[in-house]
């Protein structure tokens, strides 16, 4: 069947078939040649996925999303998509290559250690190529989109796996800590990340002026990302509630102080000092690289002898932990840690409310009925 002209004058032919009745088969006719008509009938594309993703999509989005996010994008294209079906043929690619796709990377996508690959990163990757993927059936590469009838980690199996890996000290290990590694560099950061569960970047971002000594409050209000491997400030966090101000103990005040004033002689007596006003920073007033941050705390965990812990993260997780399990109302912690809502934090903490609610059911009784029955009675019948 002809259905019009190519770009160079050829003859386009389309056969279909299997159709139960002949009126079937002049709808089927129509819809193609109204399809040819607007140019809608693709040509197979010999444009490979690397063609595609580095040469077409990855700069067409560079304008439109963050920097940060971008250059996510552009990481994890390259690292884990490209060296696999980067020399396929876009059109070529079928649901089925994009599952094997995820299942090699979660088996050997992992850059440092033969660990699995989270199943978060995995979902990322999918959820890249699904929305990349959608852009080349709008530009008319592909008919449709192979990622929509993928299978990758589900959302709920990368929360689940999430929370499985998060890791928490008691406090007398946070405490132990601490006394191990109190005149320690990084100290008075790893105290700050401990008593507030700032993130890295916010910690990273924070400046003297955002401090004030007297009431006790640090506003977040600037952070240090990761952008094309090196550190970046901006002043939007990571979302709108990331724009928080904190109350901080008064021991860790103290640290900070101390921490000005050693900073105020180093100034004085340096030629090189870049006034960035920044709390945390090198020896030059710099900032410093966030991973050399966060491999500086890791080997001051291995050398603490307590569990082992993430660097950081796994801090805002105990900081959380800590206070829920004592009792903190919920809307507080979500507050102190800058989650997007309440629901987000108490699906977090999950495996801490158990014994808040027990506890509660156990201040409800007291309230109520106080010390009127003896234990092991059985309870007054209520009117």
């Amino acid at each position: 069947m002809d259905v019009g002209l190519t770009a160079e004058g050829k003859r386009r032919r389309m056969e279909r078939g299997g159709f139960a009745t002949k009126r079937e088969a002049q709808k089927a006719l129509e819809d193609v040649v109204a399809k040819a008509d607007r140019g809608g009938i693709l040509e197979p594309s010999k444009r490979t996925v690397t063609q595609f993703l580095v040469d077409e999509w990855l700069p067409s989005m560079e304008m439109g999303i963050e920097r940060t996010t971008w250059e996510g994008y552009r990481e994890k294209v390259h690292s884990y998509v490209l060296p696999r079906i980067g020399t396929i043929a876009l059109a070529e690619l079928k649901p089925p290559k994009l599952n094997a796709l995820y299942a090699d990377i979660r088996k050997n996508g992992r850059i440092k250690g033969d660990a699995p690959l989270s199943l978060k990163t995995v979902r990322e990757v999918h959820v890249i190529l699904h929305r990349a993927f959608e852009d080349a059936v709008r530009w008319e590469y592909i008919e449709a989109n192979p990622a929509s009838k993928a299978n990758p980690p589900t959302a709920t199996a990368a929360k689940n796996q999430r929370k499985k890996a998060m890791q928490t000290w008691t406090a007398a290990e946070v405490n132990e800590f601490a006394r191990q590694f109190h005149e320690h560099e990084f100290f008075p950061l790893w105290l700050l990340a401990a008593s507030t569960a700032m993130r890295r970047s916010e910690l990273l971002g924070t400046r003297w002026k955002a401090i004030d000594f007297d009431r006790g409050l640090l506003a977040i209000r600037q952070v240090l990302v990761k952008v094309g491997g090196k550190g970046e400030f901006k002043e939007a966090p990571k979302s709108a509630h990331g724009f928080r101000t904190i109350q901080i103990a008064q021991r860790v005040l103290a640290v900070l102080r101390d921490l000005r004033r050693k900073q105020a002689e180093v100034r004085l007596h340096s030629s090189v000092w870049h006034d960035n006003d920044l709390v945390f920073c090198r020896p030059d007033g710099n900032p410093w690289h966030p991973d050399h941050v966060t491999e500086t705390v890791r080997e001051m965990i291995e050398a603490s002898g307590l569990p082992r812990i993430r660097p950081l993260q796994d801090m805002r997780h105990t900081h959380a932990t800590l206070l829920l399990a004592d009792g903190e109302n919920a809307k507080v912690v979500q507050e102190r840690l800058g989650h997007h809502s309440h629901s987000f934090t108490a699906d977090t903490y999950q495996h801490v409310m158990p014994g808040m609610d027990a506890a509660a059911a156990s201040r409800f009784d007291g309230l109520v009925f106080g010390n009127d029955a003896d234990e092991g009675d059985e309870p007054d019948e209520m009117a």
